[in-house]
């Protein structure tokens, strides 16, 4: 049963993402606010598919996100671990001006590629290194459209290769103690996440 229902979750997903696509895209005010939900819905799914022997891989999600939060809150505060900069509106309700919603993004980014790369090699640290550049790869992606989503804004516009240089270490810290239990998760629903908000996102840098 629950195997059936983890099938119409990821499909409901992938209709909730395509669809968003094209929303965000010709009507991005009635869409836009959609989007904090849309983010705890893929986290759901993704917890909720995860295999139900491997319970540490929830604890370890929420552990980066909670370390991911401070990270972030330091971040804004200080311009120091990405640049300077500041979040907007577009991700929902903020707690020391850091969208909740934010960490738990990073955590689901940061798990499903740990998952999604650990498919093609059992080396630790290569997975973790590779990891930490896909996870750069698609914060790149988002950069692009960001600010234009009013989710976050950089003071000079774009980010600098600080931005970037940050999130490889980031990528590749936050993950490292919980490794062994990331590495088990739910390699379908990792891949197609990872895949869908690289459409998402590539979609409106290109359409908006």
């Amino acid at each position: 049963m629950k195997d059936i229902l983890k099938k119409y979750l990821l499909n409901f997903l992938i209709l909730v993402y395509v669809s968003g696509s094209i929303g965000f895209v010709l009507a991005l005010e009635f869409f836009g606010p959609f989007t904090p939900y849309t983010l705890l819905f893929t986290c759901f799914v993704f917890l909720y598919s995860q295999p139900t022997e491997n319970k540490k891989i929830i604890y370890a999600f929420f552990i980066i996100a909670i370390l991911g939060f401070f990270i972030e809150v330091l971040g804004v505060k200080t311009g120091l671990i990405f640049g300077a900069y500041n979040y907007g509106n577009g991700l929902g309700f903020k707690l020391f001006n850091v969208p909740l919603i934010i960490s738990l993004n990073w955590a689901l980014l940061i798990s499903a590629s740990i998952i999604t790369i650990g498919r093609f090699s059992t080396n630790k640290q290569l997975v973790l290194g590779c990891s930490a550049l896909l996870i750069t790869g698609i914060d790149f992606i988002i950069e692009q459209v960001a600010f234009k989503l009013d989710f976050w804004k950089f003071e000079e516009g774009l980010p600098g290769l600080h931005n970037y240089f940050g999130w490889t270490i980031v990528g590749y810290v936050l993950p490292y103690f919980f490794y062994s239990d990331l590495v088990k998760g739910n390699k379908t629903i990792a891949l197609a996440i990872l895949l869908l908000q690289i459409l998402f996102f590539t979609t409106n840098y290109i359409f908006l």
